[in-house]
């Protein structure tokens, strides 16, 4: 991710005792698939802790990729808002 695109937000909503994240993206330049939808899933065990931080930070440099749970967002770093959820939305099956 670099500072001049546009940060897609990411969800977040709690089910059966995990925490799920999830953003919504595109694939790019990826031959036929190029504008087709895809969702990436985060989950871990449900924790208070976690419900207390608003951004998702990131920093690639050169001593690699760094991401981080954050209550704000800092110079330097990629912010990726979270919004919480009520709950799952519909438009996501489990199986």
């Amino acid at each position: 991710m670099v500072s001049y695109s546009i940060v897609m937000p990411i969800y977040r909503y709690v089910e059966n005792g995990y925490m799920y994240y999830f953003i919504q993206t595109t694939y790019r330049d990826y031959y036929k698939f190029y504008g087709i939808p895809i969702i990436y899933f985060f989950r871990s065990r449900f924790n208070d802790e976690e419900l207390k931080y608003k951004y998702v930070l990131l920093k690639v440099d050169e001593t690699g990729e760094r991401v981080e749970l954050s209550d704000r967002s800092r110079p330097g770093w990629a912010a990726m808002p979270i919004v919480n959820l009520k709950g799952r939305p519909s438009f996501i099956q489990t199986s």
